[in-house]
């Protein structure tokens, strides 16, 4: 059963959510996170023992998670084994028992889960997502590149962590190299001419940016 903190600190609906501050963290066990999050109506991470909530996201940051989604299913192709998902699919991050909500993850072939029971109800939870983005906004830039960023590092199965700036045209791609441990880091500002490579091909900072209102 949740906890009394889960139980009475969270707030059961959206609208209710709405109404509190931007970031949210409730006191709990992984327990209770598994046991609200089947009727949680918003996104809920669950980290260092706290149920976190990272509050509303705003118009531009779903516009460029919406062209995300879009440039990554050119990339990665329609008729291939990956699958591009939304914010919705929480992975699990074994070697810290904590589960994270990324804007936009990429499946490649068939998917593992970590089940956790909780009470009669089986709950699955992604452990081999092969990519990984995040837009940052002033409020989660630092949980994300501080937290989020090093826990997805330690999934084997993560080639590609990339980055993309809410407030002002810029990308992040961290991409594995076959040396144990180390990761090669490209950062592009240059909104016109600049690009990063993902699966060969190129991600554009134009085509990322273009008519989304940066706030």
């Amino acid at each position: 059963m949740p906890s009394s903190a889960a139980t009475l600190s969270l707030p059961k609906t959206l609208e209710e959510r709405l109404q509190l501050d931007e970031i949210l963290e409730v006191p709990a066990t992984l327990d209770d996170y598994f046991a609200v999050l089947p009727s949680c109506e918003y996104r809920i991470d669950y980290s260092d023992g706290k149920i976190i909530s990272m509050g509303y996201a705003s118009l531009t940051h779903e516009a460029l998670v919406g062209r995300l989604i879009y440039f990554l299913t050119d990339i990665f192709g329609l008729d291939s084994p990956f699958h591009i998902l939304g914010s919705n699919v929480a992975t699990f991050i074994p070697g810290v028992q904590a589960v994270h909500n990324a804007d936009v993850v990429v499946l490649q072939g068939k998917a593992q889960y970590h089940i956790h029971q909780s009470g009669r109800r089986k709950i699955k939870t992604l452990l081999n997502p092969c990519s990984i983005v995040e837009v940052l906004s002033k409020s989660t830039m630092r949980y994300d590149l501080a937290v989020k960023v090093p826990r997805y590092k330690t999934l084997p199965s993560v080639q590609h962590i990339l980055l993309v700036n809410q407030h002002t045209p810029g990308v992040s791609l961290y991409s594995r190299t076959n040396r144990p441990g180390q990761w090669l880091n490209v950062e592009e500002q240059d909104a016109d001419n600049g690009f990063v490579t993902i699966n060969r091909k190129k991600l554009r900072l134009a085509d990322i940016y273009r008519n989304v209102q940066v706030d």
